[in-house]
């Protein structure tokens, strides 16, 4: 076998949370390790054509680590929100509520990010970063935890020993199937059908949700005449829609979206996922900390899912910056209890609030969808409620890490 290294803080898994990990964690000081079992141009490849939706939060994280180049990155901010749905006696699509730039008197409270861009802008910085040693193409087979340090095992025969492991190896986390981690899940018995869009009008940077008789359907702005979309359904009629042929997909699209959007055509190939709430009991472990998707896994209709992962990176940068100042064990169970304190609240409310998102706007009772129209109306004329949507989808609520403030 290969000779052990020691090293300060090791991060499993090079995906977009743990890559801003280290970078975040680098930028106070600390010396890290990233282990992936990918090459980098595989990470590049990995995700081609996804896209994300960044909290205004969250852009803050990425400004204050010099991340944020909006013409590097390809942003396209988020300039209004309408939520509308469709009449079955007309197929009209009718205006449920509307929040545009005015009602957060700040910037966007949301942008549009493309994966490639991230991805080629993090991979730039963790080779040039000097804090940070990246070891691509060797996995953990296994780890060895005692009073002093987390010692991994990797595949190419070489061991690394540190006081504390962060995971963010995924939603299907290998560390948290070997460690027997306890997880609340439920299957919500929906697929999303996901891909991007090119077509003949300006979508003048509005993303909209509309909320039809199968799931909703969000087409959300890109830069250019391009949109993406996310379109949540039932397994069975997800399934068989996905497999249909670009054309007859596209016509069906069409349908849907009324005038949002002209001549819709598809770039590249859509690509379908299984939807289900996943979210680990306690997100700590002996010497061990899991981030990210290796964490929660939400319903992607309130677009949270990696603004939640990146929440978990800028408190877990200031409860061990805390520790380090103090002189305290970087892995040991205080500084992990306290973050996870911190975090267990947010996770839970956050998976809590997107769980009952997706019960009220997913489901065909007549009554309970007379209901939410009404809600929707009612925010739409209420100033104090607007705003507080908007706050909360611009990610400013609770206890804000200080990589998050602008």
């Amino acid at each position: 076998m290969k000779s052990s290294k020691k090293k300060q803080i090791v991060i499993a898994g090079a995906g977009l949370i743990g890559s801003i990990m280290a970078v975040a964690l680098a930028s106070k000081g600390f010396d890290v390790t990233v282990v992936d079992g990918a090459k980098n141009q595989d990470r590049l490849e990995r995700n081609k054509g996804r896209t994300y939706a960044l909290s205004r939060t969250s852009k803050n994280l990425l400004s204050n680590l010099g991340l944020w180049d909006s013409k590097k990155l390809n942003v396209s901010p988020i300039e209004n929100i309408v939520l509308s749905t469709k009449k079955k006696a007309d197929d009209t699509i009718c205006h449920l509520a509307e929040f545009n730039k005015e009602n957060s008197k700040f910037d966007p409270s949301s942008y549009m990010i493309e994966d490639s861009y991230l991805r080629t802008v993090l991979e730039s910085e963790l080779d040039r970063n000097k804090k940070i040693q990246l070891v691509n193409s060797t996995e953990v087979i296994h780890d060895e935890t005692n009073s002093f340090e987390t010692k991994i095992f990797l595949s190419d025969g070489s061991s690394i020993s540190t006081e504390i492991l962060i995971i963010s190896d995924g939603r299907e986390s290998g560390f948290a199937k070997r460690l027997n981690k306890r997880f609340f899940k439920k299957n919500y018995n929906q697929v999303a059908i996901v891909g991007n869009l090119s077509h003949e009008n300006s979508h003048n940077f509005i993303a909209h949700q509309i909320f039809l008789s199968g799931g909703p359907l969000a087409i959300l702005p890109l830069q250019g005449k391009r949109s993406t979309f996310v379109w949540s359904l039932p397994t069975v009629k997800g399934k068989n829609l996905s497999a249909s042929e670009g054309e007859i997909f596209t016509n069906y699209l069409k349908e849907n979206v009324g005038d949002i959007l002209t001549n819709p055509s598809l770039i590249g190939e859509k690509k379908i996922f299984p939807l289900y709430l996943r979210l680990l009991r306690d997100s700590i472990d002996n010497r061990k900390v899991f981030i990210g998707d290796s964490a929660q896994a939400v319903h992607p209709l309130a677009g949270q899912g990696l603004n939640i992962g990146l929440r978990d990176v800028a408190s877990l940068v200031d409860i061990l910056l805390n520790g380090k100042k103090l002189g305290l064990d970087l892995g040991g169970v205080d500084l992990l209890k306290r973050y996870e304190s911190w975090r267990s609240f947010d996770r839970i409310s956050l998976t809590t609030y997107t769980d009952l998102i997706n019960a009220v706007f997913s489901n065909n009772n007549f009554y309970l969808k007379a209901l939410r129209d009404l809600g929707m109306n009612a925010i739409d004329r209420s100033p104090l409620l607007k705003d507080f949507f908007i706050k909360e989808a611009a990610g400013e609520y609770g206890n804000l890490p200080d990589l998050m403030k602008k």
